[in-house]
């Protein structure tokens, strides 16, 4: 597999199979709580599962630390903040929950994606 499906399964691990009622709707209620903190944490920890396996089992610490260290930002900017709600008011976009989910979703894998260009990181 490529890097990129390797963050999409990580992507779906850590965002679907392991995110439990009290962290989605806790990680919604301010910037710092400890559902959002367990989530972002949860989610980090899949996403760098998946590039020690993609790296045959080997990483590097100080990779390890700017992957897990954009990962978790970004993840938590995207859920805890009202960038979703601010993209979709922008662009004039329905305010449905599906809607919601898909334009999360988007960003969620617009960042993996890009994540796989850095230059720092030998895939």
């Amino acid at each position: 597999m490529d890097m990129f499906s390797w963050l999409l399964l990580g992507h779906l691990l850590g965002d679907w199979l392991l995110q439990n009622d009290w962290m989605a709707r806790g990680k919604r209620r301010g910037l710092i709580t400890l559902a959002g903190m367990a989530h972002f944490t949860t989610y980090t920890i899949m996403i760098l599962i998946m590039v020690w396996l993609y790296n045959q089992r080997s990483l590097n610490l100080g990779l390890a630390v700017a992957v897990g260290g954009i990962v978790f930002v970004s993840h938590w900017l995207i859920d805890a903040t009202n960038l979703v709600q601010g993209w979709m008011r922008f662009y004039g976009q329905s305010d449905r929950e599906m809607m919601r989910i898909m334009v999360d979703q988007t960003l969620h894998l617009l960042t993996l994606g890009l994540l796989t260009l850095f230059p720092l990181v030998r895939w």
